[in-house]
């Protein structure tokens, strides 16, 4: 797939029907792990407005009594699914990716995505709805940063994911046994649940 055809995502025939007998298969299984939605692409992409697919999974998922984990970037687009996640809040997590406080470089390095203040406006409209949130510090670029982050959002939100920097020349530039030394005590300080990912965790 070239960059053109990944920038203009089209939908796959069938797509809920597929979802449906996976989602059916799932419960006759017992599965009880979150559905993490999703991790290398984002639920909420302008082209949703319209299709409304990530609506429709979430009701495929809670009508079978499956877990669903959204991580976006998506801000203000992702509130419109808050009611379903507010309705079932034992099957459902709402967690965003934050990155930066600096919004010179956000727009640099996610010129799509939802400005960080947009981003944290939902969480907290997530958490007053009684819905689990969660933030991902990944990638990390700046350390300071990621720790001003915790500090900016602590206050609504339930579970911190920390992970660091990988595939590009800034990770040389941090000293990441520092930052992971922060972080935890930034957290701990403020009874925070969180974990860290295996690429950060081998420099404890």
């Amino acid at each position: 797939m070239d960059i053109v055809e990944f920038c203009n995502p089209k939908v796959r025939t069938d797509v809920i029907k597929k979802l449906e007998k996976d989602a059916v298969e799932l419960r006759e299984k017992g599965e009880n792990r979150p559905i993490l939605m999703s991790f290398t692409t984002d639920p909420y992409q302008p082209i949703d407005e319209k299709e409304k697919l990530t609506r429709k999974a979430i009701k495929v998922f809670h009508d079978n009594n499956l877990k669903v984990s959204i991580l976006t970037k998506g801000g203000r687009r992702s509130e419109r699914d808050f009611d379903l996640l507010a309705k079932n809040p034992l099957l459902s997590e709402y967690g965003t990716t934050l990155v930066f406080t600096d919004e010179t470089w956000r727009k640099k390095i996610e010129p799509f995505a939802a400005t960080t203040e947009e981003r944290i406006n939902s969480l907290k409209k997530a958490h007053e709805l009684g819905i689990f949130t969660y933030v991902s510090l990944e990638p990390v670029w700046f350390p300071e940063q990621s720790l001003e982050l915790i500090d900016m959002t602590e206050e609504f939100v339930d579970l911190y994911k920390v992970g660091k920097l990988n595939y590009h020349s800034q990770q040389s530039k941090v000293d990441w046994h520092q930052f992971l030394s922060d972080a935890k005590t930034k957290l701990e300080s403020y009874n925070k649940k969180y974990y860290i990912k295996y690429d950060l965790k081998k420099f404890v």
